[in-house]
């Protein structure tokens, strides 16, 4: 009986463990709206949104300057130009974050 208590009292505090980390984690999935697609302006640093024609500055990479895109949560992060070219303005997606970077983005849950 003793064991048996021992063990259900470890797996609870596993379960609670395991649930805090998850809660605590950075890399939660969002469910957003795409509102504005920004593509790299030369190689100044900046990127010029596609509807709005609006100036931001990005980060430069190797190739050049990064892309952004504009959530309906209020945020803009940038992504991986070449990666993420196929989503479009207005499309529901969930993205993963990492800073102000988009770790991962798709389409379905």
């Amino acid at each position: 009986m003793k064991r048996k208590a021992v063990i259900l009292i470890g797996l609870i505090a596993v379960l609670i463990i395991l649930f805090i980390v998850y809660l605590t984690s950075p890399g939660r999935l969002a469910k957003v709206e795409i509102v504005e697609k920004y593509y790299p302006h030369f190689s100044d640093g900046k990127a010029v949104g596609f509807k709005t024609n609006k100036v931001i500055s990005v980060s430069k990479t190797d190739e050049g300057s990064n892309c952004a895109m504009k959530f309906n949560n209020g945020e803009t992060l940038e992504i991986d130009c070449d990666r993420y070219l196929t989503y479009k303005i207005g499309e529901t997606v969930y993205i993963t974050t990492e800073g102000n970077h988009v770790k991962e983005i798709r389409r379905k849950r």
